[in-house]
């Protein structure tokens, strides 16, 4: 069974200014991110939504993560990004989003 949530927009909020309500109040999104990172040390820094397509039925949401890493024993840091998708069904001011579910970890024993 899919688990799943739902955000309502305040009625006060014109059409346009619903992408910045989401800007504004992404951890109430945070549950339907797909916040994995296939590096152990790596953190999330900042989540950032790059695209808001809102239509009659769905909404499509574009956001970035930013992450780094630091390794003491070699004595390196790095930092990255990646581009992420998520989609929810729409209800008037009401937004329904799947919870994510990361897919089960795979190695290479699973490809014999």
């Amino acid at each position: 069974m899919v688990k799943t949530f739902i955000i309502e927009v305040p009625d006060h909020l014109e059409k346009d200014e619903i992408s910045d309500y989401f800007r504004d109040n992404i951890d109430e999104l945070r549950p339907a991110l797909d916040l994995e990172l296939e590096d152990d040390r790596a953190q999330i820094n900042e989540i950032e939504i790059e695209n808001f397509e809102l239509f009659d039925d769905v909404v499509h949401i574009e956001y970035v993560i930013q992450y780094s890493a630091y390794y003491g024993c070699k004595d390196m840091d790095y930092a990255d990004e990646d581009q992420r998708l998520v989609s929810g069904r729409r209800n008037g001011r009401s937004f329904e989003f799947e919870v994510f579910v990361p897919p089960p970890s795979r190695s290479t024993i699973d490809e014999f």
